[in-house]
C-alpha cells in the first residue's frame, strides 16, 4: 500500500483500476533531410495535415460545448486561433522550403520556438498559449505521421486515468463513460484539464508528483478529489474506511436536491436570491432544474467570441431576447456589457496585442473608444428588455467619469429608439461592477448615480493584490480573504446600502460555501454563480442564521492580523459547526 498527496483539483470519492495514459507525443518525432524538390510535397502534407487538426478541435470544442457550458467550454478557442494564425503554417513551410527538412521536423522546431516566446511572457493569458501550442503541435505530428492515440483502446474497463499530465484535448477524447477519475504528476487546480474534470464532474486529483511511475495499470486506486489523496493497492482497513466516507458523501450529494428548488434565503428567513452566471449558450432549462431565481451575470463577450467577430445589432438582440423571455415574469437578467480584453480575446482582438491587456483597452474602455459598437450593444439590450425584466451592467469602471459616460450613451440610445417607436423598458435598471480597487474607494460616489452594485470578485482580488491566479507561480498568493479585499468589499457594501442600493457578488467568492456564508454576514444581497453550484451553497446558506452570519463577518472584521489562510480556515471551522456532514463533499 502506497498513499500519495496531490492538489484537490475536483472534488469526490472513486475507487477502481488504473489505467497508465502514456501520451504518443513523447514518441521520436522523424527527422530527415528532403530534396528541393521534394519540398512542394512535403508542404502541401503539411497543409493537409493542418486541416485535419483543425477538423478534431472543432469536433472536440462541439463535443464539449455538449456536455457544459460556460467559461470551460471555450477552452479550445485558443487552439483554433493558433491553427488559423497564418503565420503559425507560414513558418513551418519556410522552415520545409528553407532548411529542407520534414514536416514533422519543421512542425516541432517552429513549435517549440513558439512555446519558448510564449512561455517567456509575463502576461498570463499569452503565457497560457504556450500550453495549447504544444496539444496543437503534437496534434499534427500525430496526422502527419498517420499515428493516432490507441493506448485508449485497451481501456477495456472503468478506470481511474493515471497520467504524467494530461491536456485539454487529451482529456475531453478520452471515452466519458470509461472514466472514473484523474490522477496526474503534474498540472494544477486552474490548469485547462483540471477546469475540464470539475465542469464535467470527474474526480481529480493533480501535482502527484510520481503516480505515474509508483503504479501500473490494473493497480486498486482509491482517489479523494476532495482533500487530494490517492491511495495505491489500499488494504482492508483503507478500503472500508473510504467506503464510509464514499458512501456518505453520495448520500448529502443526494439531500441537496431537497432544498435546491426552495427560495434562497437563511434559516431565519432572511431573503437571499441565488443567480446564474450564464452566456449565450447555457441552456435555460438547466436554471430552472438547480433553482436559479433569476441571471445575475449574463456575459455578453462569449457572444463576440463564438461569432469570432462582433455580432450584429440584430443577433444580439435575438440572443438577449431569448435569456430574458426563458425566464418566468418577474426574474431578471442582468446583462454585462462587452468585457473583452485580459484572458477573453477575439481572434481579431487578439492580433493588437497589448503589453499588459489586464491593465489596457478592455471592458468599459474599449466601449468609450469604440462608441458604435457600444450603441449597437446597448440598442440590442434596450429592445430585449421589451420582452421581460432586463438590467444592465457596466463593467472595469474606475472612475466617475466613465460612469457618466456609460449613462449618456444609454439615454442617447433610449432617444434614438423612442423616435423610431421601438419598445423597451423605459426603467431599465443600470448597475456598476466593482471589481477595480478605485471603483470601491468611490463607492459613495458611484452609487448616488447607479441603480445596483455587482461586487466581481475575480478582478477585484487580481487587482488588489497585484497577483493572477492562473499564475502558478504566485497562485498561492490570490487570496480572496486577504484584509484589503475584505475592506473593499465591506465599503463597497456599505456605500450601496446608505444609497438604497442592492449588492451581488458575482465573482468566484459567491460559489465557495464558506465565503458565501461571510458574504452574506457581510451584509451582500445576492449571490451569483455558475448554475451547477447553485444547489450546494443554497444548502449551506439555508443552514445558517443570519445572526451566525454576522458573527462570522464581525470576528473575520478583527482578524486582519492574521494570515489570509487562517482567516479562511476560520470561516471553513464557522461553518462546519453547523453542518459537519458537509466535510465529507468539500476540502
Amino acid at each position: 500500500m502506497r498513499m500519495l498527496n496531490g492538489l484537490p483539483v475536483s472534488r469526490g470519492f472513486v475507487s477502481g483500476p488504473a489505467f497508465l495514459y502514456r501520451s504518443t507525443g513523447g514518441e521520436q518525432i522523424p527527422e530527415y533531410r528532403i530534396e528541393a524538390r521534394q519540398a512542394t510535397g512535403e508542404g502541401e502534407r503539411l497543409t493537409d495535415a493542418f486541416a485535419l487538426t483543425k477538423a478534431q478541435i472543432h469536433s472536440l470544442a462541439n463535443e464539449l460545448k455538449k456536455r457544459i457550458s460556460g467559461d470551460e467550454a471555450t477552452i479550445f478557442d485558443g487552439h483554433l486561433m493558433m491553427l488559423e494564425d497564418p503565420a503559425f503554417m507560414g513558418s513551418c513551410l519556410d522552415k520545409i522550403t528553407n532548411d529542407l527538412c520534414n514536416a514533422e521536423a519543421a512542425v516541432n522546431a517552429v513549435s517549440e520556438q513558439y512555446f519558448s516566446i510564449f512561455e517567456a511572457m509575463d502576461d498570463v493569458y499569452l503565457k497560457e498559449r504556450a500550453k495549447d501550442i504544444s496539444d496543437i503541435a503534437k496534434r499534427i505530428i500525430q496526422n502527419l505521421s498517420s499515428r493516432c492515440e490507441v493506448l485508449t483502446s485497451r481501456l477495456e474497463h472503468p478506470s481511474i486515468i493515471v497520467a504524467d499530465e494530461l491536456s485539454p484535448s487529451e482529456t475531453i477524447s478520452l471515452p466519458r463513460n470509461m472514466i472514473l477519475g484523474f490522477a496526474t504528476d503534474r498540472g494544477s487546480a486552474v490548469s485547462h484539464a483540471s477546469l475540464l474534470a470539475r465542469a464535467l464532474g470527474i474526480p481529480a486529483v493533480a501535482g502527484l508528483g510520481s503516480i505515474s511511475d509508483a503504479v501500473k495499470t490494473g493497480d486498486l486506486l482509491l482517489l479523494d478529489g476532495t482533500r487530494g489523496k490517492v491511495v495505491v493497492n489500499p488494504g482492508n482497513e483503507e478500503r472500508s474506511a473510504f467506503n464510509k466516507m464514499s458512501e456518505r458523501s453520495k448520500s448529502i450529494e443526494a439531500n441537496l436536491d431537497q432544498d435546491k428548488l426552495a427560495k434562497g434565503m437563511t434559516a431565519d428567513g432572511h431573503p437571499l436570491p441565488f443567480l446564474a452566471n450564464i452566456d449565450h449558450s447555457t441552456p435555460m432549462t438547466d436554471l430552472y432544474a438547480v433553482g436559479a431565481e433569476g441571471v445575475g451575470l449574463y456575459r455578453s463577450e462569449y457572444l463576440w467570441m463564438a461569432y469570432e467577430r462582433e455580432p450584429t445589432e440584430e443577433e444580439q438582440a435575438k440572443a438577449y431576447t431569448a435569456a430574458v423571455r426563458a425566464m418566468p415574469e418577474g426574474l431578471a437578467v442582468t446583462i454585462r456589457v462587452l468585457d473583452l480584453g485580459g484572458d477573453k480575446m477575439t481572434r481579431d482582438a487578439a492580433s493588437h496585442k497589448e503589453a499588459n491587456p489586464f491593465l489596457g483597452n478592455r471592458s468599459i474602455r474599449y466601449l468609450l473608444r469604440n462608441r458604435d459598437v457600444f450603441r449597437r450593444q446597448l440598442r440590442s439590450i434596450l429592445r430585449a428588455s421589451a420582452h421581460g425584466s432586463v438590467q444592465v451592467l457596466y463593467p472595469m469602471i474606475a472612475t466617475i467619469e466613465e460612469l457618466r459616460a456609460a449613462n449618456i450613451e444609454l439615454i442617447s440610445c433610449m432617444n434614438e429608439l423612442r423616435e423610431k417607436e421601438i419598445p423597451f423598458d423605459e426603467n431599465l435598471r443600470r448597475g456598476v461592477m466593482i471589481e477595480i480597487p478605485a471603483a470601491a474607494l468611490i463607492a459613495e460616489t458611484l452609487a448616488k448615480e447607479t441603480d445596483f452594485f455587482s461586487i466581481g470578485t475575480n478582478d477585484l482580488i487580481q487587482y488588489a493584490l497585484a497577483v493572477d491566479r492562473v499564475n502558478e507561480t504566485v497562485a498561492r498568493l490570490y487570496q480572496p480573504t486577504h484584509p484589503a479585499v475584505l475592506h473593499l468589499i465591506d465599503i463597497s457594501i456599505k456605500a450601496a446600502h446608505r444609497q438604497g442600493l442592492s449588492v451581488s457578488v458575482c465573482g468566484e467568492a459567491a460559489a465557495d460555501p464558506f465565503l458565501a456564508v461571510l458574504l452574506v454576514g457581510m451584509g451582500i444581497d445576492e449571490l451569483s454563480m455558475s448554475p451547477n453550484l447553485i444547489p450546494i451553497v443554497k444548502k449551506i446558506v439555508r443552514g445558517v442564521t443570519m445572526e451566525d452570519a454576522r458573527l462570522l463577518a464581525e470576528e473575520v472584521r478583527n482578524m486582519t492580523a492574521l494570515p489570509a489562510d487562517k482567516v479562511y480556515a476560520h470561516c471553513r471551522n464557522f461553518v462546519l459547526k453547523f453542518m459537519p456532514d458537509l466535510m465529507y463533499i468539500l476540502k
